[in-house]
């Protein structure tokens, strides 16, 4: 009985080294969330900031790049443009989204598309999905953000580069085919 154990044994052992090496590892990364990706983020915090009426923060993010371009000419300016419901959306973040991601110079300059559930609701009662285009931009090590409002800044930020195919990336807490729903258009459609 005990040669037949020690023989079901040698076999056994013999049979996990034989299968060792067989399987390939791993090596691709996980696919990273937005929120991992130091522009990205950038960007998203950035359209928080526009959904919640924030426009001093959307001040204080473009006029830390000093010299780069913004939406707001001085502190003053973006003061009146606070939304007027502002304290009710202060603390919202964006929860549910989809951004595409568009590389124009890598680790330097990105355009992302932003299609988020917004805080207000439209005039049928209804909070739908709606879309930003942040550029953000790298400048003295560190990366500053600006809303892209219409085509011909989109054509001004991007010069004479062609959009590949963006990296999309998706928020963790989208369910079922929610995902189309939030999936932004290609930009080259704008």
């Amino acid at each position: 009985m005990k040669k037949i154990l020690t023989f079901i044994s040698i076999i056994s052992i013999v049979g996990v080294l034989a299968s060792c090496g067989k399987e390939e590892a791993n090596t691709e990364p996980k696919p990273k969330t937005c929120e991992q990706v130091r522009p990205c983020k950038l960007a998203l915090d950035y359209a928080t900031a526009a959904e919640q009426g924030a426009e001093l923060k959307i001040y204080e993010y473009e006029a830390k790049g000093k010299d780069g371009p913004h939406v707001y000419d001085s502190k003053e300016e973006a003061q009146e443009s606070v939304s007027e419901d502002y304290n009710k959306y202060k603390n919202k973040k964006i929860g549910k989204y989809g951004v595409s991601e568009y590389t124009l110079i890598k680790n330097q300059s990105y355009l992302y598309k932003i299609k988020y559930r917004a805080f207000r609701k439209n005039e049928d009662g209804v909070k739908e999905p709606t879309t930003l285009i942040v550029h953000v931009y790298k400048k003295s090590g560190k990366y500053y953000p600006i809303e892209v409002f219409d085509y011909p800044d989109l054509k001004k930020t991007q010069g004479d580069r062609e959009l590949g195919s963006p990296q999309i990336y998706y928020s963790s807490n989208l369910i079922g085919n929610e995902k189309e729903k939030f999936k932004p258009k290609n930009i080259e459609g704008e």
